[in-house]
């Protein structure tokens, strides 16, 4: 009976260090996404201003000129930071798609309010350039979780980071959605491992 409890025992304690690494481990790889989804999320909160713009204006969200503008520039600027063209372009089209979500979100919000916040009101022009700031400075996050981005676990990892993003961030189920939408497409998997541009 005592060597079945030591048996017993030395399993248990055998199988709860196995859990403790496969936790560690993948609290490791969520945390290789930490930069990419605090630039994400940045992007996203404007989406919050640019509604309020756009419910004074009464201009459309969608902006056909713009999104085709924002991707020729990420295209060009693709090589500078390391990464393929397309992988740059097809992650701010994720991006694009996050930003409108949230716009079209908050409107159906407001519309059926019959209201939109009584907030100072930003200028439409000034939160285009901070969205061309973050351009860059999220590719380079982009390029920085490269390494995850072609791992099998890759998905798993994505999922438990945003997970524990939106949580810590107390994102509500809008912004939540958002940032799920921004990740799409981030990871490559073994199979589609990035060739260094230009080569």
């Amino acid at each position: 009976m005592r060597l079945l409890r030591r048996n017993a025992f030395h399993a248990l304690s055998q199988l709860t260090a196995i859990l403790g690494l496969a936790l560690s481990t993948s609290l490791a790889q969520a945390a290789d996404f930490n930069l990419l989804l605090d630039k994400i999320n940045e992007r996203v909160a404007i989406a919050d201003q640019v509604a309020l713009s756009k419910w004074d204006s009464g201009k459309p969200v969608f902006d056909a000129q713009r999104e085709a503008d924002v991707l020729v520039r990420v295209g060009s600027q693709a090589s500078a930071h390391g990464l393929l063209s397309d992988d740059a372009r097809r992650f701010f089209t994720d991006q694009i798609e996050a930003n409108k979500w949230v716009q079209y979100g908050l409107l159906a919000q407001w519309h059926m309010a019959n209201q939109a916040p009584d907030t100072t009101r930003p200028d439409l022009a000034s939160l285009r350039q901070r969205l061309d700031r973050l351009q860059g400075e999220l590719l380079n996050a982009l390029r920085q979780a490269e390494p995850i981005r072609h791992r099998e676990e890759c998905p798993h990892a994505a999922a438990a980071a945003i997970d524990a993003y939106a949580t810590a961030h107390s994102l509500d189920s809008l912004h939540r959605l958002a940032l799920v939408r921004g990740m799409a497409n981030v990871c490559q998997g073994p199979q589609a491992v990035a060739q260094t541009p230009g080569a």
